[in-house]
């Protein structure tokens, strides 16, 4: 038979109510339900831009929340209604998010992540080319908990590198609406959720990757 030192931890938990066991786990699920509900907004903070769905990205925000984006800095929603429509003037744009480092302190919370941003940009030159511009910094967020959800009370973004590339069209003659290539919203395929087991898949073979890329490429 074992028994428990007094004053060490198991001595501690063994003399804890049941209702100071289920208060502890109480609190604990708050901790993760606040951490999930937060990446959750900084994951959609991304879809939003990348496919412009101008609801999806408000959402994110309370609608008195504050951006500070180096080229636009006020309301946040002000900041929604004027970067969608930007965004939606080029061809494409990715938004990766990651590494958010979460601090809660009761209805508020400091995030920090790491964002990768690339904008592809027609050229409009007659030459098929694009300007890939590549950027990466950091989103340093206020996060807010009203009635309980999550959403950005104040973002500030810092930058930390940014560099272009003059790209050719790596799909010349592949009609836009193709399913290779991604669009902005409702027409994406990742509005089709379960529905794409519905899709007509058509039959492809496979092709020489590396010798087209090679071929593009070469003088």
């Amino acid at each position: 038979m074992t028994s428990t030192a007094p004053g060490s931890p198991e001595d501690a938990a063994s003399n804890e109510t049941n209702e100071e066991r289920l208060a502890k786990l109480e609190a604990r699920l708050n901790v993760l339900e606040g951490r999930e509900a937060i990446r959750e907004i900084l994951y959609r903070y991304a879809r939003g831009a990348d496919r412009c769905d101008l609801a999806l990205f408000k959402s994110c925000y309370w609608p008195d929340g504050t951006d500070v984006h180096w080229f636009f800095n006020g309301n946040a929603h002000e900041f929604a209604d004027y970067v969608i429509p930007l965004l939606a003037e080029i061809s494409n744009s990715q938004h990766s998010i990651s590494n958010p480092i979460i601090d809660l302190h009761g209805d508020r919370a400091f995030v920090e992540c790491q964002w990768y941003v690339v904008h592809h940009i027609p050229l409009e030159d007659g030459t098929d080319r694009y300007i890939d511009q590549q950027s990466e910094g950091r989103y340093l967020d206020v996060f807010e908990n009203r009635g309980g959800e999550w959403r950005i009370l104040h973002r500030q973004v810092v930058i930390e590198a940014t560099r272009e590339f003059v790209v050719p069209n790596a799909y010349p003659g592949v009609p836009v609406e193709f399913p290779l290539f991604s669009r902005r919203a409702p027409h994406d395929l990742v509005y089709q959720g379960t529905a794409l087991l519905d899709q007509q898949i058509v039959p492809v073979p496979g092709q020489d990757l590396w010798g087209e890329a090679r071929r593009r490429h070469t003088a």
